[in-house]
Formats: structure tokens, C-alpha cells, sequence
């Protein structure tokens, strides 16, 4: 594997990151306005914004983990981006509390399969980097824009 496929591979994984990470503070961000959509109470909004993710995410991530030592990482994480996608794309089509709440669960599956892992022979402080900094990246982007909305 050539050293520029490497980068190659790295960049397309910190994009994907990146979605992952906007994907995961787009309920927050949303919060609101899905709770009047569909007229959802505080407890349903937690369960969407919290359980519904985290559980699927949390109960999914060691077996994907598992898999992917014993078998083909490019086409595990090739049907996780498949399955993040769709679902991220069924949040979208909901049409109320179950179907939402069915989607995010979907999404936590998705995302469960561990995007932030780093091309063996990319070197340490560029996976450093990647981890670390795409979270603060997408963090400080989030911020300046949430403060430039802000009236003066």
C-alpha cells in the first residue's frame, strides 16, 4: 500500500468522522423544533437525544469490533456507512415519536462500527491528530457560528 493511498484513506475516514460527529450534535442542535414537529414531551426528546443512540451504539460497538479483527475492515466499515446513511436518512423521513426513535436506534448500529480507527503505517501523531483533532475542529466550527448568530 503506496503512502499517498494511506492519505487517501485517512482523509476520506476524517470526512466521515467529521459527518459522524455533526450527526451526533444535530439532535441537540434540533432539539427544539423536532420536539414541536412532533409534539414530543422532555422525557421522549431524552430518550431520542440519549437511550435511542447510545444504547444501540454502546451494545453494537464490541461485536462490530470483534468482526472487524476476524474479517474485512474496508467492507464492514462500507455496510456501517450504508447503514448510518440510510437510517440518518430515515431520521429525516419520520413522521413521529416511534419511527424517530426506530431511526436512531438504526443510527447508533451505523455508527457503532468505529470510524475512528487510523491506516496501519500512518504514523502516531497523525492519528493523534485525526482523533483529536476532528472532534475539536467540528467543535470550534459549531461554536463560531453558534456565537456569530447571537445578536449583537
Amino acid at each position: 500500500m503506496s503512502q499517498y493511498y494511506r492519505y487517501y484513506v485517512l482523509f476520506i475516514l476524517t470526512l466521515a468522522s467529521v459527518l459522524n460527529i455533526a450527526d451526533r450534535l444535530i439532535m441537540s442542535i434540533l432539539m427544539e423544533d423536532i420536539k414541536g414537529e412532533f409534539t414530543l414531551t422532555d422525557t421522549q426528546m431524552g430518550l431520542l437525544a440519549g437511550l435511542a443512540f447510545a444504547l444501540f451504539y454502546a451494545l453494537m460497538s464490541l461485536p462490530i469490533a470483534r468482526f472487524a479483527d476476524k474479517s474485512n475492515r474496508k467492507n464492514i466499515l462500507a455496510a456501517a456507512l450504508v447503514i448510518w446513511s440510510g437510517m440518518t436518512a430515515l431520521c429525516g423521513a419520520a413522521t413521529g415519536f416511534v419511527s424517530l426513535f426506530l431511526a436512531r436506534l438504526g443510527v447508533g448500529v451505523g455508527e457503532a462500527h468505529g470510524i475512528e480507527f487510523v491506516p496501519v503505517g500512518v504514523g502516531v501523531g497523525v492519528g493523534v491528530l485525526y482523533n483529536e483533532g476532528v472532534g475539536v475542529g467540528v467543535g470550534k466550527l459549531l461554536q463560531e457560528q453558534s456565537v456569530s448568530a447571537l445578536p449583537s
